[in-house]
């Protein structure tokens, strides 16, 4: 075994940190890392024999992605002061592979020389479990692809690399346009199956510097750098698309669905990766709203609006410090007696600089967006409870039967909803059948098994559950009979065109013909002109609310109908 004379007398000075029938490989390196001494551990260990390594340069066995450490570790700080550090890296084998080692060098005076002592382990069992845990706390357990930790973690390396390169970094992010529809007719297996598929067929159009991320459910995201133009991102969209088109096979069974797609692209170091996600979300949204199977870019026309959301969130925020929300009511008339017999509570915030209220349509979606809905729907719930208790008493033998509020997604998500809604009509002493709750068809449709379940524990108490805004979502008639419904109320663009022509008549008796077989009753939404009530009393519609009748108002204006048996001037009922 070659030894040269510094090692030498290392050898002999620190013999109890060299034992050369230890398990571990001893070595002795200059500071400029080359090997002046090597244990026989070396070749069981690695395949090496010693009087090989001896006099060859330590960087020659190290894996290139760990250099850069083990030179730090020789001329780092960290030894200087404490005089050791240990060190994990990958050492190449004789047979050209290579093993997980961890190493405990310590620097030591030879007659005047600095030299490193080192005794290195091998550690390929406990780094595979290191490596297993880690892949699990950053990947997706179903897909194989990375997490959101893992995802922001990339993007956010990729937008610092801007300040060295230049280039694009992109964020493409896209779900699976109706998947829901699969697992609720063939069960989540096949949907785990379709998910594993889709995330297989994005790999192939993904480069090794790129990163897909599931990021839960059907949505998928991913980040692309070095790109050289903003198109780049473009076509790969458009790829991405063509691959949803494609029939999955799962055992015997084919589906097609299709991807919706929103592309976010920046060359500037300082954007921020949360706004860059954001950004690609919003065109994604444009995607699904622009009829799904395509892919949006962000761009000012949404970056305009994405300022108008800010503003809306910081108006809300401060609406709801200053007690500025408010509940107004719209009346509903049954159509056969021109009786004011219920009202839907509309939140509304008070624009105290204008003087104004300003309706939910400006400012839900923003609130969904932001997690300010929560605390607006459980203050309207409250507020039409406690209304509801009033008129219970007011509206004795008038005929009033109900009052609704309209039901979110977040509502539907809170396992505990049915129960909650339950104990606080109890507590006001408002019977259930007084409830109605209203939700859109994109709410029911993406309803999950176990919100429908708490439709279903509503309905079974007593509380009237209607379809609200039908027609104007993707859902068909036949729908109708598969969920737990008392009411439809039909979209008031189909009120506005009722007299306008054949086919919107045709839809109109179809949706009441079809729900009173159901024995549901039928709400028309935005009638304005006494022609479109007329009509649809012929059609047998049941009830109607919009401003022929009275726009939405404080309770006095339900107060001031109900008590005075008010009907709308003209409005006849039928023979």
């Amino acid at each position: 075994m070659r030894v040269d004379p510094a090692a030498a007398a290392v050898h002999r000075s620190f013999q109890h940190l060299i034992e050369e029938d230890s398990p571990d490989l001893h070595t002795v390196t200059s500071m400029d890392g080359v090997f002046r001494f090597v244990s026989p551990a070396s070749f069981p260990l690695f395949g090496w024999e010693p009087d090989y390594l001896v006099g060859r340069h330590q960087d020659g066995f190290i894996h290139p992605d760990d250099a850069a450490v083990v030179h730090q570790s020789r001329h780092g700080a960290l030894l200087d002061q404490l005089g050791s550090v240990t060190t994990v890296y990958r050492f190449r084998c004789a047979s050209g592979g290579y093993r997980w080692a961890e190493a405990v060098a310590t620097l030591v005076d030879a007659d005047g020389e600095k030299l490193l002592v080192s005794a290195v382990r091998d550690i390929g069992e406990r780094r595979k479990t290191e490596l297993a845990l880690e892949r699990q706390a950053t990947t997706d357990v179903l897909t194989g692809a990375a997490n959101r930790a893992l995802f922001m973690d990339r993007l956010q390396q990729a937008l610092h690399r801007l300040e060295r390169k230049e280039g694009f970094v992109a964020v493409l992010f896209l779900d699976l346009d109706r998947f829901k529809l699969i697992n609720d007719t063939v069960g989540h297996l096949i949907g785990d199956a379709v998910l594993m598929k889709m995330a297989d067929r994005l790999r192939r159009f993904l480069r090794p510097q790129d990163t897909l991320a599931r990021w839960g459910g059907d949505e998928f995201a991913v980040v692309v750098e070095d790109l050289a133009a903003p198109e780049k991102a473009t076509a790969l969209g458009a790829r991405i698309i063509e691959a949803g088109r494609v029939p999955f096979v799962i055992g015997k069974e084919r589906f097609i669905c299709t991807t919706s797609v929103g592309i976010a692209v920046t060359q500037n170091p300082e954007h921020s990766a949360e706004g860059l996600l954001q950004e690609s979300d919003m065109a994604l949204y444009r995607a699904k709203d622009r009829g799904r199977d395509r892919a949006e870019v962000f761009d000012e026309e949404l970056r305009t609006q994405a300022v108008g959301r800010l503003g809306t969130e910081r108006m809300l925020r401060r609406a709801i410090d200053e007690d500025r929300l408010r509940v107004n009511y719209q009346p509903i008339i049954d159509l056969r007696t021109s009786q004011t017999v219920a009202a839907e509570a509309l939140v509304r915030v008070w624009d105290a600089e204008q003087r104004r209220l300003i309706a939910a349509e400006s400012f839900i979606g923003v609130a969904e967006e932001t997690g300010i809905l929560a605390g607006i729907d459980d203050w309207v719930l409250s507020q039409t409870i406690d209304q509801a208790k009033i008129w219970r008493g007011l509206f004795d033998e008038t005929g009033f039967t109900d009052i609704a509020i309209n039901l979110t997604a977040r509502h539907l998500a809170d396992a505990g909803f049915a129960q909650t809604v339950l104990d606080e009509l109890a507590e006001h002493e408002v019977p259930t059948e007084m409830l109605q709750i209203e939700l859109t068809e994109r709410v029911l449709m993406e309803a999950s098994n176990s919100a429908l379940t708490e439709l279903k524990i509503l309905r079974g108490a007593g509380v009237k559950v209607g379809l609200d805004d039908f027609g104007t979502g993707y859902s068909s008639l036949s729908y109708l009979r598969v969920f737990p419904l008392d009411f439809v109320k039909i979209d008031r663009s189909f009120i506005q065109k009722l007299a306008l022509g054949v086919t919107e008549r045709a839809i109109v008796r179809s949706i009441i013909d079809l729900s009173h077989a159901l024995e549901m009753r039928v709400v028309a939404e935005g009638v304005e002109a006494q022609a479109q009530a007329d009509e649809l009393i012929e059609l047998g519609c049941d009830r109607a609310q919009g401003r022929l009748f009275a726009s939405p108002g404080p309770p006095a204006v339900i107060e001031e109908r109900v008590l005075a048996g008010k009907s709308q001037p003209g409005l006849m009922a039928p023979e």
